[in-house]
């Protein structure tokens, strides 16, 4: 693995690195560093910040008052990720509190596909008369959906669009033809709708920043400006929050409410929501965040706990199944693997799994009984969802972010589509980003691994997408012990010794696929985070180790 150093600083002391770490973070300016140590509340956020146009806004809250006026139906129409899910109870909790007639409607993954689709519509349009709705509203999705929101107006339906995905522009238009647009690039979907609900109800959208910081989090948006505000506060929301759903789940998670953070919200909570969506039912998840009463609740935690493990077997047995075919991809620019025997719920996690584990984008194709479905993680510096619009005449449908996308193939054309793919990757994807490297921020001395040091990055939290875990480089310590621990036996604990003699712990969590038995009391180089570690109420430092190298100049040359 290539280590790639970002500053060629060696600090000295807690705040030069500090420096160092803002710098790094493209943090030049005195009011870019304040505003990222001390985040605006998202109370303060203002539509202009954030791209949303205040206008299209404004549109759409008169048009909601109406609905209440005129005692209005109202679907909520979301999506079935930990984003859509969060977001839809976002807005239905605040027209459900506003005395709205509003019904959250969440799709079916395998039934009517991803967002407002014509499968998705027919069960909406084919009610009687007196059930039809006179308002729908869309959560993070819908900015692709000219199509629906045609049948939408021909019915007579009004629509507001809220969403946050990238447009696919369509003549001389960037949206589908709606009442109102509630859209920004610079938002996850569910703090878009809550840019709306705040608009309806300021009271009520202050005790849901908990959903906003779980979404923004499990969206993976970068954590700067107004996402960072609602990842911050939102963290201390989900900690002080008395949602009852979200309790159980942290429960079940196994989670410390006290020391909730992106980690556990990434690893805890968010993939337990995601697991409806995925392959159960998304309801469940909408049910357990909205419902009050806990016999409820516990029932659907419950389900949502079980859905989860079998989506965990679920995933294992198809990244197996990916591997055996390694040879048909691995000298590609792009993987895409495509089988009858995956479950389209996962394939997500698939392709994102692929992409970690060889540094290049991944296509991971599910073909179903009538057309196939495709998910695709990439990496920094190959937008996945531009690359695929260069192949859109041979797609379904196509959409998603720079980072990731989803779209759907005829079952037919997979092959061809998966060729046509890896030709354009070729052709466009520079080699130079394929190469599976490690992010280091600077080296540091071994003496400024200390408390005062990891008290200081403690600013820099939360973490995330565009605000990684800094790792660091450390070359004057030496390792004098070693043991393998773990249920599984994959881990390794290492002692460090630094040049003063003070000794560290360290733990390498799956080092034990790495042979460092010679590197025993020689001089190393180790690239690595830094961290508390808390054991019956003594706090220790403790290193996690991220990559080791013998430090060869330093070697006696006898």
């Amino acid at each position: 693995m290539k280590w790639v150093l970002q500053s060629p600083i060696n600090p000295s002391n807690p705040q030069q690195l500090l420096e160092v770490l803002l710098f790094n973070r493209n943090l030049d300016t005195t009011s870019q560093r304040q505003e990222f140590l001390h985040p605006t509340h998202p109370n303060q956020i203002t539509p202009q910040d954030v791209n949303i146009d205040p206008k299209e806004l404004q549109k759409a809250v008169d048009l909601i008052h109406q609905a209440k006026k005129e005692k209005w139906r109202v679907v909520v129409f979301g999506d079935y990720d930990c984003d859509g899910i969060c977001g839809t109870t976002v807005l239905w909790e605040t027209l459900y509190s506003m005395g709205i007639n509003a019904i959250p409607l969440i799709p079916e993954r395998e039934k009517h596909g991803y967002g407002l689709s014509n499968k998705a519509l027919d069960d909406i349009l084919n009610q009687p008369e007196d059930q039809l709705p006179q308002l729908l509203i869309t959560v993070d999705n819908g900015v692709v959906a000219y199509d629906a929101f045609v049948r939408l107006q021909q019915a007579n339906i009004k629509t507001i669009l809220t969403d946050h995905h990238q447009v696919d522009r369509r003549g001389d238009t960037d949206y589908p033809s709606t009442t109102a647009v509630v859209h920004t690039t610079k938002l996850c979907g569910t703090t878009v709708a809550w840019m709306l609900a705040r608009a309806l109800d300021f009271k009520k959208a202050e005790s849901m920043l908990d959903l906003c910081a779980i979404a923004t989090i499990a969206d993976q948006v970068p954590l700067f400006n107004a996402n960072r505000s609602f990842a911050k506060h939102g963290i201390t929301a989900i900690r002080d929050s008395t949602r009852v759903g979200l309790n159980l789940l942290i429960e079940y998670a196994g989670l410390d409410k006290a020391k909730i953070d992106t980690y556990a919200i990434n690893y805890g909570i968010a993939p337990r929501i995601n697991a409806m969506g995925r392959i159960g039912d998304p309801k469940d998840a909408l049910r357990l965040l909205c419902s009050t009463k806990e016999e409820k609740v516990r029932a659907f935690a419950q389900s949502v706990q079980s859905t989860n493990l079998d989506r965990q077997s679920l995933t294992t047995s198809m990244i197996d199944e990916a591997l055996r075919h390694k040879d048909t991809w691995i000298d590609e620019h792009i993987i895409v693997v495509h089988s009858d025997a995956f479950h389209e719920g996962v394939i997500g996690l698939v392709a994102g799994k692929l992409m970690e584990m060889f540094a290049k984008p991944a296509i991971v194709i599910a073909r179903g009984a009538k057309s196939a479905k495709g998910s695709a993680r990439s990496v920094p510096g190959v937008n996945i969802t531009n690359l695929l619009r260069q192949l859109k005449h041979e797609l379904l449908d196509v959409g998603g972010h720079p980072m990731a996308a989803g779209f759907s193939v005829a079952n037919d054309n997979v092959a061809n589509f998966a060729t046509l793919l890896r030709r354009l990757g070729k052709k466009s994807i520079d080699p130079s980003l394929l190469v599976k490297s490690l992010q280091v921020e600077c080296e540091i001395a071994g003496k400024v691994v200390d408390r005062a040091t990891i008290e200081s990055l403690q600013a820099l939290e939360p973490y995330g997408s565009g605000n990684v875990v800094p790792v660091f480089m450390v070359r004057d310590l030496r390792m004098t012990q070693q043991s393998i621990v773990g249920k599984d036996q994959r881990h390794r604990k290492l002692v460090l010794q630094r040049e003063d003699g003070i000794v560290l712990q360290a733990m390498w969590f799956g080092g034990v696929s790495h042979e460092i038995e010679s590197l025993l009391n020689a001089p190393i180089e180790i690239a690595v985070t830094l961290q508390f570690n808390e054991w019956n109420g003594k706090k220790s430092v403790q290193v996690v180790v991220k990559g080791i190298k013998e430090t060869y100049s330093n070697l006696d040359p006898r």
